[in-house]
């Protein structure tokens, strides 16, 4: 099937969402349209560089956020984004056991399918200490697809008054025009390309959103057109859709369904948490939910972008989450086998 075909109809069904007023409309809407082409067996796999451009473009929409206003906060949190990133290592080693027993696969593949960090590190990293590599893969895009899907839902129908003192007005400013904007992507671009040499992970999200941090920083103040996040976004569920098919739920049952009561678990003990974090501090309950929820963190950076409600401090919480258990996980793995949690 045509690549250009799956693509205008990932972003037809992201308009039929929007006017729909589904929550995350421009992910949710290609996600499920793909989903439905691929489990059709209609599909076929999207270019390797259209998942770029949409990290690309989420980056630098997420970056023109931080401000020296936004950066204060963040430090303000400092200490509780650094507990956030623990919370998430305790739960991936609360459920690596889980895994390991209801899906029966070994300790390695177990521990890395309930890691909450970037699904292709975490696959990579896998196969490198003889794991199932397509365990893993299939274990985080049901994560991934899971939070995606309830975390908009939930999140739009508490009350989003309080949160909306995260946003600081960015909707009033006004577009980034398109010399700064080329600008940015082209640093980011190349940083990217450099980074992704050492390995750094996601490195096509983080490289764009610190060179657009240090423009915005700088007092550029400016904001993403909404064309372009809707364009990233529709590239973004297209790339999730496209897991959503046959092979995978035959393959590997016990594995997605692991997966699946996994995730439920995480986001009940992720609420929990979430509420403590903001009995404790000034930061309003949706924003602590969608930071400490075990998404992806271009998912739930979008997520909480879209539906203003901090994306800054999201964004922040995961970026630190995801250093901590890329650079652990391995660590984390001994530790879980040394006591016998994992075999």
């Amino acid at each position: 099937m045509n690549t250009l075909f799956i693509f205008l109809w990932a972003t037809l069904c992201g308009a039929g969402a929007n006017e729909m007023k589904i929550p995350l409309p421009w992910v949710l809407g290609p996600m499920f349209g793909v989903a439905f082409l691929t489990l059709a067996g209609y599909s076929e796999r999207q270019p390797g560089f259209a998942r770029k451009l949409g990290q690309i473009l989420i980056g630098a929409a997420l970056g023109l956020y931080f401000t020296q206003q936004v950066l204060a906060e963040v430090l303000r949190l400092g200490g509780w984004i650094v507990l956030g990133a623990v919370f998430s290592l305790a739960l991936t080693a609360l459920f690596s056991g889980f895994v390991q027993r209801f899906a029966r696969v070994d300790g390695t593949t177990a521990l890395y399918s309930s890691a909450i960090g970037a699904a292709s590190d975490m696959a990579v990293q896998a196969q490198r200490f003889g794991a199932d590599g397509a365990s893993v893969a299939s274990s985080h895009a049901v994560r991934v697809m899971i939070v995606v899907t309830v975390i908009p839902f939930l999140v739009a129908d508490m009350n989003l008054d309080a949160a909306r003192l995260l946003t600081l007005a960015r909707g009033d400013l006004p577009a980034i025009t398109y010399q700064p904007l080329l600008g940015v992507i082209a640093g980011g671009i190349v940083l990217a390309w450099l980074l992704e040499k050492t390995r750094f992970p996601n490195p096509w999200l983080i490289s764009p959103l610190a060179v657009a941090s240090l423009y915005a920083v700088t007092g550029h103040d400016s904001r993403m057109p909404d064309e372009l996040i809707a364009f990233g976004s529709v590239l973004l569920g297209w790339n999730l859709g496209q897991y959503i098919n046959r092979d995978f739920f035959v393959k590997s049952p016990r594995v997605v369904a692991a997966s699946a009561m996994m995730t439920v678990g995480m986001l009940l003990l992720s609420f929990a948490f979430a509420y403590g974090i903001s009995q404790w501090v000034d930061l309003p309950l949706v924003t602590a939910l969608v930071a400490t929820s075990p998404g992806g963190i271009a998912e739930m950076a979008i997520t909480a972008k879209v539906l203003a409600i901090g994306a800054p401090i999201v964004t922040a919480f995961h970026f630190i989450r995801l250093l901590c258990v890329i650079t652990m996980i391995e660590y984390l793995g001994r530790v879980l086998r040394r006591t016998g949690w994992l075999r």
